[in-house]
Formats: C-alpha cells, sequence, structure tokens
C-alpha cells in the first residue's frame, strides 16, 4: 500500500461534504509523486476536475481542493496523510478518523453544547477544533472522536440551535 492511499479516503469525505463539485479545482504542493497524489485524490472525488500542479515544494503540504468558496488542504507528516485545514481552519482528519465536522453561526456554548451531546452517548473527544469568519458568523467546529458517530448522533447534534450541517466523519 502507497503512502498516500488514505488521500483517496479523505477525498471520500469531501465528497461527501461538497455534492456539487463543478467548478472545484485541485492544486498538487507536493515536489514528488504529483501524479500519484493527484489521482488518488480524483478517484475518491469521484469525477474529473482540473489539476493544476505547483513548481514549488511546501513542506507538509501535499495539495488544496477549492470548491466554491470553500478550502481543502491535504498535508502528510511521518505518521499518515490527513486534512491539515478546511477553510482556514487547522485541523488533524486522518483517514478513518471517527468523529464530526459541524458548521454552525457562530454563538457562546456551541463547544459546551456538541461537548455535551456527545457525553450523552459516551463518546469521548480526542481533538476539537474551532474557527469562525468573525464574531456571530459561520464557524467550524470539527471533533475528532474516539467512538464511531451514528446517525442518531448526527441528528441530536443537528437540532441544537444554530447549526447549519453536520457531518460524520466516518
Amino acid at each position: 500500500m502507497t503512502q498516500y492511499a488514505g488521500l483517496r479516503e479523505l477525498a471520500e469525505l469531501i465528497r461527501r461534504l461538497e455534492p456539487e463539485l463543478a467548478g472545484a479545482q485541485l492544486s498538487i504542493l507536493a515536489h514528488e509523486n504529483k501524479e500519484e497524489i493527484a489521482t488518488l485524490l480524483v478517484e475518491g472525488l469521484g469525477t474529473k476536475i482540473p489539476v493544476q500542479h505547483s513548481s514549488g515544494e511546501y513542506a507538509n503540504h501535499l495539495a488544496i481542493l477549492r470548491v466554491g468558496a470553500n478550502k481543502y488542504t491535504f498535508a502528510q507528516d511521518w505518521r499518515e496523510v490527513y486534512i491539515s485545514e478546511i477553510n482556514y481552519c487547522a485541523c488533524r482528519i486522518p483517514p478513518g478518523a471517527h468523529g464530526l465536522l459541524v458548521r454552525h453561526i457562530d454563538y457562546p456554548g456551541v463547544i459546551y453544547d456538541v461537548s455535551r451531546k456527545l457525553a450523552e452517548y459516551q463518546i469521548n473527544v480526542s481533538k476539537l477544533n474551532v474557527s469562525r469568519e468573525q464574531k456571530g458568523k459561520n464557524a467550524l467546529l470539527i471533533s475528532v472522536t474516539d467512538e464511531e458517530i451514528t446517525p442518531t448522533i448526527v441528528s441530536a447534534i443537528e437540532e441544537l440551535p444554530q447549526i447549519t450541517k453536520v457531518l460524520s466523519l466516518q
């Protein structure tokens, strides 16, 4: 299995987030194995999209996918490939991760509300990232968990105030 094998799975996750890929663009940033990286990401997305190749080397960044106003950065370190950024929100979503991606309108207590719901279902949070455009505007909460997120848990979190989209990472 190639060191980049998880890229296909990560692209499949983004495909669930972004069902409409019209106008999407993929930029390969890696210095080596550009074709393999592009192939795995395009296969995971399930559709042909324009692919650009950068001429530079970008530390651990492999590629950037832009879909409309959304930007997804793929990276790699000595352990694994992962999504390192969603719309300028730093995160670490490895292939096969359990957890949630929650888009919402920023409000005081969103971290508490989501964490409380997860605790009600005996779900342990291993990593949590939050980011927002500005106070009271669009925001993103990414919670990587030790346990699988079921559709019941997704539904419970969707009922919280000002939540616009909830997606299980699995």
